[in-house]
């Protein structure tokens, strides 16, 4: 997906939140104790903490832009529709 401010290659993940908000790239594992080195070599991108939602709950995909430092939160899925 190409950023929508800067045109650049933005990466796929998830976006985490529970005891800490983080960006986990597409293809690395989260760890079940984290630190802030466990994080840094897993390539995760820390955000200031934000607690909300169940720790067991689905998460919304994520696209963060390193070139710009924008992140994207795809809630779509996880949102109820108008019909719901």
């Amino acid at each position: 997906m190409n950023c929508p401010f800067c045109g650049g290659e933005m990466a796929e993940g998830t976006f985490y939140d529970r005891g800490g908000s983080y960006f986990l790239p597409a293809g690395e594992v989260r760890p079940g104790i984290w630190t802030k080195g466990i994080l840094r070599e897993k390539h995760a991108v820390l955000l200031p903490p934000e607690a909300f939602g169940a720790p067991f709950a689905a998460r919304p995909a994520a696209f963060w832009c390193g070139a710009c430092r924008r992140l994207l939160v795809d809630y779509s899925a996880l949102m109820p529709t108008a019909e719901e």
